[in-house]
């Protein structure tokens, strides 16, 4: 079976120059997911995996450092004939630059005679990709085309949203548009149970959460520092000043929190933390480099509470922080399935639920912290793990 992976992911050897070229909104959480599903799908027997790639990348000038985006060829693993399309980065005129470069390319591929069953497995819901899978699927019907949906629309850009009544608008006549389009499509990804309510027609999904990492971890306590570490966006709605202020209540001298992302409340939440010196920013680094961290620390803090978009949403730190090594604190969130609940410390949802639920854990010896740590690297490795997740994606598509 002939599988064309339509993606957004960071090729091999070519991160360091979007990392050096991102001014903000890196997709770390939607590279690792994309890069999980390819290997996983490599992993599946008779799959023969390609990429065709258009980058999820910020527009010039605000967003990324260069306006032209080039084409080069790669391979994902040896022998692989991927491609990574080029476009000119501007504001919606990216839009249409990807889509014609898109279109073009899936249509020579679509149009080659092959004995195999196809599939083209598209990443999210944006624009182009939306409009490039429907074309395919209405003008090659023997394709099979399922479309992955790590997030909605409606819950893409929110802050833009509520600013910008055009945009508002703007973004509902998208939204329209695209449950229209998508009519034709049949096979979802889903990352919630919830998202499937959102289409207009008859869907056949299943649900990947996420995909868990299964490198090696450190995970002797004499190695662990007293850090507390949150990763990712630097937000108010992501409950990081919550954290902070909450941290800095608590009198343990020997524990660090140490915050590492990028964001539009950035200098408030530093100016926050002016007068605390345990409070430590590192600003946005490679996300090798934030997982290495991780593995050395005592406790990774997922702070973001219940909110009406969380049932449609499941955070990607959750399996990151499991695959570590080091255990978990979070609120309960309604995209996360009951199956996680015992393998991270929840936080309470009484009022200052958050000071009592973070001091308790500190307040614990190493040796419960680590064993926590270890049953959630278990869980997430043994349960959702590539190989299995991609599985989901295989049955999905080749036995319907």
């Amino acid at each position: 079976m002939d599988i064309m992976c339509l993606m957004g992911l960071f090729p091999n050897g070519y991160e360091d120059e979007i990392t050096q070229n991102t001014i903000v909104g890196m997709q770390n959480a939607a590279n690792k997911l994309q890069w999980g599903i390819v290997k996983g799908l490599d992993s599946q027997e008779q799959a023969n995996v390609s990429i065709c790639n258009s980058l999820y990348i910020g527009s010039y000038p605000k967003r990324y450092r260069k306006m032209i985006i080039p084409t080069f060829s790669f391979e994902h693993i040896k022998g692989a004939n991927d491609i990574n399309l080029g476009f000119l980065n501007l504001p919606v005129i990216k839009n249409i630059s990807r889509y014609i470069s898109i279109k073009h390319y899936l249509k020579r591929w679509a149009k080659k005679n092959s004995s195999s069953e196809r599939a083209l497995l598209v990443y999210a819901l944006t624009t182009p990709f939306v409009k490039a899978a429907a074309y395919i699927q209405r003008n090659y019907p023997l394709i099979k085309v399922c479309m992955v949906v790590p997030d909605l629309p409606e819950y893409m850009n929110v802050g833009a949203m509520q600013k910008d009544g055009l945009y508002s608008r703007l973004k509902r006549l998208q939204i329209k548009w695209m449950k229209k389009s998508l009519r034709s499509i049949k096979y979802y990804v889903l990352l919630t149970e919830a998202m499937k309510n959102w289409f207009e027609h008859d869907i056949k999904y299943t649900v990947v959460e996420g995909i868990a990492s299964c490198t090696d971890v450190i995970s002797t306590k004499n190695e662990r520092e007293k850090t507390i570490i949150y990763a990712g966006g630097i937000s108010k709605e992501y409950g990081v000043f919550d954290l902070i202020e909450t941290f800095m209540q608590i009198n343990m001298p020997e524990w660090k929190l140490v915050i590492y992302g990028d964001g539009k409340h950035l200098n408030d939440a530093k100016e926050l933390a002016q007068n605390d010196a345990r409070v430590v920013f590192m600003g946005l680094q490679p996300n090798s480099v934030v997982v290495e961290h991780q593995k050395r620390a005592s406790l990774l803090v997922n702070p973001r509470k219940n909110q009406e978009f969380t049932k449609y949403s499941f955070p990607s730190k959750i399996l990151e922080y499991m695959s570590s090594g080091t255990p978990m604190l979070a609120y309960k969130l309604d995209g996360v399935p009951d199956e996680y609940t015992p393998y991270y410390y929840r936080i309470s949802e009484e009022s200052g639920g958050l000071y009592e639920s973070l001091k308790v854990v500190m307040q614990q010896q190493d040796y419960e912290r680590n064993l926590m740590g270890k049953k959630a690297m278990t869980f997430v490795r043994e349960n959702k793990n590539p190989i299995i997740q991609a599985r989901k994606i295989i049955d999905l598509i080749f036995s319907h």
